[in-house]
C-alpha cells in the first residue's frame, strides 16, 4: 500500500511536469517620442497604469529618444510594475533616424536575453533580440524566440511606399540568416495603410525562408485587376484599405482627437499601423504555440471609429481608466499577443554538431570541427552576455580566437542545436 501511494504521487507529479505550461505575453507600443524632458517623464506614470493593466512579458517600443530616456522609462515605469523586468543593452542608431529608437524590456523570471544587435536600413534601425524561454528543468534544451522591432517610414505616396518596402527587404535578408524553424516576432509602427503595400506583401511572403503571418488574418481585400491604380489618390476606396469602419476592432491609429501637450497627431482612430506578426510554426508546434484570440488591440472596445480612446460612450472590455491612460501617453495604442510555451515537448534539436579539436579547454584559442554548414555561431558569458558572433559559417574546420576572453566559463551555440560549454583558463 504504501508503495502504491508513493507510486500514484509519482504519477501524478510526473503528469503535471508533461503538461507544465507557460504564457509569455508580448506588447509592441509606439511611446511617442519618449524623451529625457520633463514633459515625457510628466506622463510616464500613464505608462505605469497600462504596463498594470496590460501584464506583459516582453514590452517592446518604438520612438524612444535616447538612453537617458529609456533609463528613466524603465525605472519609473517598468521595474514600478514588475521588479523582475530587465532591460537590453542601449544600442545608438546606425540608421539615418538617430532619435527614433527602439527598445525591449523583459520579464527575467520566463526569459533570457541570449543576443542583441542593430540592423541598419536607409531610414531606421531594425533591432534584433534573441531570448531563451527558460524552463525549470535544466534538462529541457534550449527553445529560442527570434524578437525584431522596427518603425517603418510614415506617411502616404509611392516614394515613402519604396522606403517601407526596402526596410522590409533588409529584415527578410536576416531572416535568411536564422535556422529554418526559428520561431520569430516582428513587431513595430509599420505605417502600412493597406495590406496590399508591396512592404507588407513581403512581409507575408509565403517564399520568405522563415513565412510570417498575421495571427488574427486581418488583411485587406485584394486590389480588383482592373487596371486602376488604388494607390493613386484621385482612385482612393477605402474598401482596400484598414482605413475603413469594417476594421474598427483593430486600428491603433490616432487615439486621441487632438494634440496633447503639443505633441502628437489627432483626429481619431482610423489606421491600422501597429502590429505584431509571427512565425506560422507558432501555430503548428507543441513546443510554442499562439494562444488563440489572445491577439488584442490595447483600449480599443470596437466601437471607436474616427472617435478617441477615451471617449465615455466607447464602453467594452477595456475600463475607462486604462483608456484614459492610453489617451494622454500615446497617439498609438498597444498590441499584445501571448505564447504557450509547454517545457516538455521542446523541438529544439539536442544532437550536437561541434566536435572539439583536442580539448573544450581554452587558453589563446579554441578549435571546433563543424559537421555541416551553419547559419551562425554564437559564444556567450555565464552573464549571458554576447561575446563572439558570426554568420554563414561554411569551413569545416573553425579556429575561435579567445585571448581577449576573461577566465571562466562561456557556452557556444550553432544555430538551434545542442549548446556546448567552454572553458577559458
Amino acid at each position: 500500500m504504501f508503495l502504491k501511494k508513493h507510486f500514484f504521487v509519482l504519477f501524478i507529479c510526473f503528469a503535471s511536469y508533461l503538461n507544465a505550461q507557460t504564457n509569455i505575453k508580448a506588447m509592441f507600443y509606439n511611446t511617442l517620442n519618449y524623451n529625457s524632458d520633463t514633459k515625457s517623464q510628466d506622463r510616464t506614470s500613464y505608462l505605469k497604469t497600462i504596463l498594470d493593466d496590460i501584464q506583459p512579458d516582453i514590452f517592446m517600443i518604438c520612438e524612444l529618444k535616447n538612453e537617458i530616456a529609456s533609463n528613466y522609462l524603465f525605472e519609473n515605469a517598468v521595474v514600478p510594475f514588475n521588479a523582475n523586468f530587465s532591460k537590453a543593452e542601449f544600442k545608438p542608431s546606425e540608421s539615418p533616424a538617430t532619435s527614433l529608437l527602439q527598445m525591449v524590456y523583459y520579464n527575467s523570471n520566463k526569459l533570457e536575453l541570449e543576443y542583441n544587435e542593430v540592423i541598419p536600413t536607409a531610414i531606421r534601425d531594425i533591432n534584433h533580440y534573441t531570448f531563451i524561454v527558460k524552463s525549470e528543468n535544466s534538462n529541457d534544451e534550449i527553445n529560442r524566440i527570434e524578437v525584431f522591432i522596427t518603425h517603418l517610414k510614415a506617411s502616404r505616396g509611392t516614394d515613402n511606399m519604396q522606403k517601407r518596402l526596402a526596410s522590409v527587404e533588409n529584415f527578410i535578408r536576416e531572416l535568411e540568416r536564422l535556422p529554418e524553424d526559428s520561431f520569430v516576432l516582428f513587431a513595430g509602427d509599420f505605417n502600412f495603410y493597406t495590406s496590399n503595400e508591396p512592404g507588407f506583401q513581403k512581409i507575408i511572403d509565403e517564399n520568405n525562408s522563415i513565412q510570417l503571418i498575421d495571427p488574427i488574418d486581418r488583411l485587406c481585400p485584394a486590389f480588383p485587376e482592373n487596371g486602376i491604380n488604388y494607390f493613386n489618390e484621385d482612385n482612393y476606396d477605402s474598401t482596400y484599405f484598414w482605413n475603413n469602419e469594417s476594421f474598427a476592432d483593430v486600428h491603433s491609429q490616432s487615439a486621441r482627437n487632438g494634440q496633447v501637450n503639443g505633441d502628437g497627431s489627432g483626429g481619431g482612430m482610423d489606421d491600422r499601423f501597429d502590429f505584431i506578426m509571427m512565425s506560422k510554426n507558432f501555430t503548428t508546434s507543441s513546443t510554442l504555440s499562439y494562444k488563440t484570440g489572445s491577439y488584442k488591440t490595447v483600449g480599443n472596445n470596437s466601437n471607436c471609429y474616427n472617435s478617441f480612446v477615451s471617449n465615455s460612450t466607447c464602453t467594452g472590455e477595456f475600463s475607462q481608466e486604462l483608456r484614459n491612460a492610453l489617451y494622454f501617453f500615446s497617439d498609438h495604442l498597444p498590441i499584445t499577443m501571448e505564447m504557450e510555451f509547454k517545457a516538455s515537448a521542446l523541438n529544439t534539436k539536442n544532437n550536437s554538431i561541434i566536435n572539439f579539436v583536442d580539448t573544450n579547454i581554452a587558453k589563446n584559442s579554441i578549435e571546433i570541427n563543424l559537421s555541416k554548414n551553419v547559419n551562425q555561431i554564437l559564444i556567450y558569458n555565464q552573464l549571458g552576455q554576447n561575446v563572439f558572433h558570426l554568420k554563414n559559417v561554411i569551413s569545416n574546420t573553425l579556429k575561435i580566437d579567445t585571448e581577449s576572453f576573461a577566465k571562466g566559463i562561456y557556452y557556444i551555440k550553432v544555430d538551434n542545436y545542442k549548446i556546448e560549454k567552454i572553458i577559458k583558463i
